[in-house]
């Protein structure tokens, strides 16, 4: 069942035709059970179908998500919800990685702002239906509602010059499945992925969980590096629970035109990083999405 939206700069089309515009679509409202002890509140991963778009026949250029309370005011771990990922996915298109829906973009906690390179934009084509997979968590011991935010910035298609981007996604954990578990101490996770397309990567973002250090990817058929991210972790009082334990707090995208180039049958790899002190943990995630202009 899909879930309730409202923009709150709703599109329309005689505005549309002036230009970039700015739409921020909430999704929901999701109540989140109450944590008990040391067992965080769960959503588990739900899969909502036909979702509200920014708009429609137009370009994205860029986008913020988050995780907000009925009144606008943010909602993250420091009052007890925790955005663990969420995901946009497009049925009308396939994943250039993995069989499937193409995912346009997602995020975790993190909730960092893409903004694409000036020239480029995600094409949202006429009609098309966009699908939302999302998992929620709660710190707190009373249960919380909140509203999935995302504020996109896009302008209509309809003489438009900008290039159009393919959407890649480099997945650590590999494509049945993104959660894999990490040892106590560093380690390295890898994936390869042997290129489909060729174009020029103009846009990079990465998530990882709690213990995450780095992501990277690089082009090892060229031997360049395209793309490193490096996690912070408790940067601002919101990102640390009510227990005092830190999450995700920034992780600054690559961009750039290009960040490098892709030839079909070039070999990609991802590698995740994590440094877990203490004890193994169980359930992360390294991932990175990328935008190619395709030519």
């Amino acid at each position: 069942m899909p879930l309730a939206a409202s923009a709150a700069t709703a599109p329309d089309t005689t505005r549309q035709n002036r230009g970039p515009q700015v739409t921020t679509v909430r999704y929901g409202p999701v109540t989140i059970a109450a944590a008990s002890g040391h067992d965080h509140g769960e959503t588990g991963n739900r899969l909502s179908f036909n979702v509200q778009k920014p708009c429609d026949d137009c370009y994205i250029t860029g986008f913020k998500p988050n995780l907000v309370y009925e009144n606008g005011a943010n909602a993250n771990v420091n009052t007890g919800p925790m955005l663990h990922h969420v995901v946009m996915g497009n049925h009308w298109k396939n994943d250039v990685v993995c069989s499937g829906p193409q995912r346009i973009f997602a995020s975790g906690n993190e909730r960092v702002e893409s903004v694409l390179p000036s020239g480029y934009g995600i094409r949202v084509g006429r009609g098309e239906r966009w699908n939302m997979l999302y998992d929620l968590m709660n710190h707190a011991p009373e249960k919380k509602t909140v509203y999935i935010s995302v504020t996109y910035t896009h302008e209509p298609a309809a003489g438009s010059r900008l290039e159009p981007v393919t959407p890649i996604w480099m997945d650590a954990g590999g494509c049945l499945g993104s959660a894999y578990d990490v040892p106590q101490g560093v380690s390295e996770k890898t994936r390869r992925w042997r290129s489909s397309i060729s174009g020029t990567l103009v846009h990079m973002r990465g998530h990882l969980h709690h213990g995450g250090r780095s992501v990277r990817t690089e082009n090892l058929t060229t031997g360049k590096g395209l793309c490193t991210i490096v996690a912070e972790e408790g940067g601002s009082p919101e990102f640390i629970d009510l227990h005092g334990n830190t999450e995700i707090s920034d992780m600054p995208p690559c961009s750039g035109a290009p960040l490098g180039t892709i030839h079909r049958g070039d070999v990609l790899q991802i590698t995740s990083r994590y440094e877990s002190t203490g004890h193994a943990h169980g359930d992360v995630m390294g991932i990175m999405a990328g935008w190619v202009a395709q030519n």
